[in-house]
């Protein structure tokens, strides 16, 4: 099957792609991320991944960093499980957009590796896209692959960062180390 993979970085690529082409299915990738911020931090993830896809051979398309189009989607949703869903409806539709325009299969998220991101509503939102657009949504639960990945990027020397890449999230991060640092975890749920 040809499948294109959304990647939202390197490091989580690395143990997709390997499943996938392991499962002989013929994988291309596309970084499509206007949620990534700052621009540096977005630079620094796409060199890594055309690194390793220039390693492996792979076709690698960028989408254009909307950073406009992002905060457009993603206003007035306070609560973090509900913006992650606008932005996850925003990559996954470009992605399955882009599958058919170019024929594939199928198209898939590196997001469903990460244990930090809203599987179920991954699952959901790229099967109501699917069929919207067309194309086939391969749901596979990546996460068991995750510890794997972290070895695969520490082998290959990738950097790999420490919040999903929103404003939001690197708040949140920063946000809960200072509480840790307080005393006690704060749970977060914005």
């Amino acid at each position: 099957m040809r499948i294109l993979s959304h990647v939202c970085c390197g490091p989580c690529f690395t143990a997709v792609f390997e499943k996938l082409a392991a499962d002989r299915h013929e994988v291309e990738a596309f970084y499509y991320n206007p949620n990534i911020h700052p621009r540096a931090e977005y630079r620094r993830r796409l060199a890594y991944l055309q690194t390793m896809c220039d390693d492996e051979g792979i076709d690698l398309k960028v989408g254009d960093y909307d950073i406009h189009q992002y905060f457009q989607t993603v206003v007035n949703f306070e609560k973090k499980v509900e913006r992650c869903k606008k932005c996850y409806r925003l990559r996954l539709k470009a992605t399955a957009e882009l599958a058919a325009a170019g024929d594939f299969d199928a198209f898939t998220t590196t997001l469903l590796l990460s244990p930090w991101q809203f599987h179920d509503e991954l699952r959901e939102i790229g099967d109501e896209i699917s069929e919207a657009v067309g194309v086939s949504f391969y749901y596979q639960d990546f996460r068991p692959n995750y510890r794997h990945s972290v070895e695969l990027s520490k082998d290959r020397g990738m950097y790999r960062q420490k919040y999903c890449g929103c404003l939001f999230s690197e708040n949140e991060r920063y946000l809960e180390t200072t509480r840790e640092n307080k005393g006690g975890r704060c749970q977060i749920d914005h």
